[in-house]
Parts: structure tokens; C-alpha cells; sequence
């Protein structure tokens, strides 16, 4: 049986990939197939001949297609298989694009790859990222950002992409001065992690009908769904908290997901440009210790999110 927690696809600079993975006995032969679509491993179909086969805990496998996405199929001597993909999406332009696929449910089952993303801002993508994103297949795009940030910065998808998008603007109440005040350029607080705790819990208090909308979208029938914001991080990671809960994955992987855009998004490089941008109320600059929690990800964050769902909803 294949260690979940130990399989993953990494695509290395020269855009090949490095598929790892523990299983049973590290001596037998794992083979492996690619395909760029997804619903191949889903169904009865034919998994054909495999690309190769290999011993031992990782396989460097060749990326026939730079532009496109592609999912493999591990197999192991005694039948046993898992469907893998990269976890981060490799665009220039969206740092923080990625699948929600892989996980494990409390009852056994995994979602399935290619049918949920997460993402930053669209606003940046590269004309190779567009091709990239358009052959993802995605059908639903649900945009949270406030609608100042979609006129300024619209989303850049392409002229033939066939995507819905829905414009969900959520706006924190409890934020909204410290957020008026950082569009001006000025931030004056002295406890930014609080700041962020009550941020989220407000997505509970006050931000419901966003997300509500968002399920009852979600439902209306089978599609490729994205779900974004600015930095894909804050709303865009209850937003997907939100759908993994509900999916039946286990609280220790909602965090980890959540987590990952630490990994990212390059946070040292944001506030080194942001600790010369920005002033507090008298002027000076702002602080590393101000500046990180507001732009990291941290488990209380998302906490405070179920904490106040329990609150409210028991």
C-alpha cells in the first residue's frame, strides 16, 4: 500500500519530472504511467503499456510537453495504484496556483486531481500561462476579490477561454479600516496577527453569502472549479478549507494545504518591497514583525475560522 503522505511530483528546473513515492518493499517494481488527462486513471479504461519501470523510492521521468499538465499512475506488482500530479502549478505569473487533488477523506476515498483549484491573482499570467491555464479545463472561475481589486487588476484568462467567472467580492467588516488604511499606504496596528484572527473569523460573521453563493455554483452541476484571490491565501484559503471540510478531508490536511502558501508565495521578498512602501500612523517605516504575520499563513489563522463555525453553528 502506498504512504500517502510520502507520494508527490516535483517538476525540476529543466521542466522534467521527479515522481517519489513508499510503498510496501522499496525492491519491487513500480510502474508508471502519464497522461494529461486525468479522467484516464478514473474510469475502466486501458492504462496501455507503462511509460516505465522502476525500484527503489523515485523515478526522473521526462516532460514530453512543457505546456501542458500531466498525471501519473502508479502501480505495484500486486495491483496496488495511486494517482498523482504536481501539487503547485508551474505559471510565472501565479505563484500560488494549485490543486486541492489527493487528499484523503475520513472514509478512505481521495479526491480526485484536476477538479478543484486554488490561486492568487489572475491578473499577472504570461501568455504561456494562459495557454497552460486553458488546457487545465477549467469551467467555474469564482473570483473573491473586492471589486476595486478586480477593476484594477483584472483577471487575465484569455480571449478563448470558455471559463464562467463569478465575481464574489468578500470584504471583511471587522478589517475593513485597517484595509481602507492599507490601500493608502499606512498601517497602524501593533498586533497584525490579531488583526488576521479577527480577519477570519469575520469570514464566518459576515462573509457567509459569498460563500454560500459559491457552493450553490459549485453544485449547479459537474465542472473544473478555480477559486482565487489576491495572494490566494487568506480568502481564497477558507474558501478551500471550506470545500475540503465539507468533502470529508481530515482536519490535519485542511491545515496542511493551508500551510503551503508559506511554501509559495515569496514572502521575504514581499516584505523587504512592502517595509519600503508602507508607513505607519507617524511615518515610519514598517516593521519585519508587523509585516510577516500579515503576509504569512499561520494554523490559528484558519482556526479561528472553525472555532467561530462551532461558535455560531455548534
Amino acid at each position: 500500500m502506498f504512504d500517502l503522505r510520502a507520494c508527490h511530483v516535483e517538476r525540476r528546473v529543466d521542466g522534467n519530472y521527479l515522481v517519489n513515492w513508499l510503498g510496501p518493499d522499496p525492491s519491487q517494481t513500480v510502474a508508471i504511467y502519464m497522461s494529461d488527462c486525468p479522467d484516464r486513471y478514473y474510469s475502466d479504461a486501458d492504462l496501455g503499456t507503462p511509460l516505465l519501470r522502476a525500484t527503489g523510492l523515485q523515478a526522473l521521468v521526462p516532460n514530453p510537453d512543457t505546456g501542458v499538465r500531466h498525471y501519473f499512475y502508479l502501480e505495484t506488482e500486486q495491483g496496488e495504484g495511486v494517482i498523482l500530479a504536481e501539487r503547485q502549478l508551474a505559471l510565472e505569473g501565479a505563484h500560488n496556483f494549485r490543486d486541492l487533488g489527493g487528499y484523503e477523506t475520513s472514509d478512505g476515498r481521495r479526491l480526485k486531481w484536476g477538479k478543484l483549484y486554488r490561486s492568487s491573482k489572475l491578473s499577472a499570467l504570461t501568455d504561456t500561462d494562459v495557454s497552460y491555464v486553458n488546457r487545465l479545463g477549467v469551467s467555474l472561475v469564482f473570483d473573491l476579490r473586492q471589486l476595486v481589486e478586480q477593476e484594477l487588476e483584472p483577471s487575465r484568462l484569455g480571449d478563448d477561454n470558455p471559463s464562467r467567472v463569478a465575481s464574489l467580492p468578500v470584504t471583511p467588516g471587522s478589517s475593513s479600516n485597517f484595509i481602507e488604511n492599507l490601500y493608502k499606504g499606512i498601517i497602524a496596528v501593533d498586533d497584525s496577527a490579531a488583526i488576521m484572527r479577527n480577519m477570519n473569523r469575520d469570514f464566518v460573521a459576515s462573509q457567509t453569502p459569498q460563500y454560500a453563493e459559491m457552493f450553490r455554483l459549485l453544485l449547479s452541476e459537474d465542472q473544473q472549479i478555480l477559486i482565487h484571490c489576491a495572494s490566494g491565501k487568506d480568502r481564497t484559503g477558507f474558501g478551500a478549507a471550506l470545500i475540503l471540510d465539507v468533502l470529508g478531508v481530515e482536519q490535519e490536511s485542511i491545515v496542511h494545504d493551508y500551510l503551503l502558501t508559506n511554501d509559495y508565495l515569496p514572502l521575504e521578498q514581499e516584505i523587504e518591497r512592502l517595509s519600503g512602501e508602507l508607513s505607519d500612523h507617524t511615518g515610519a517605516a514598517v516593521s519585519e514583525e508587523i509585516l510577516r504575520p500579515l503576509l504569512e499563513v499561520r494554523p490559528e489563522y484558519i482556526a479561528a475560522c472553525f472555532e467561530e463555525i462551532k461558535r455560531r453553528y455548534e
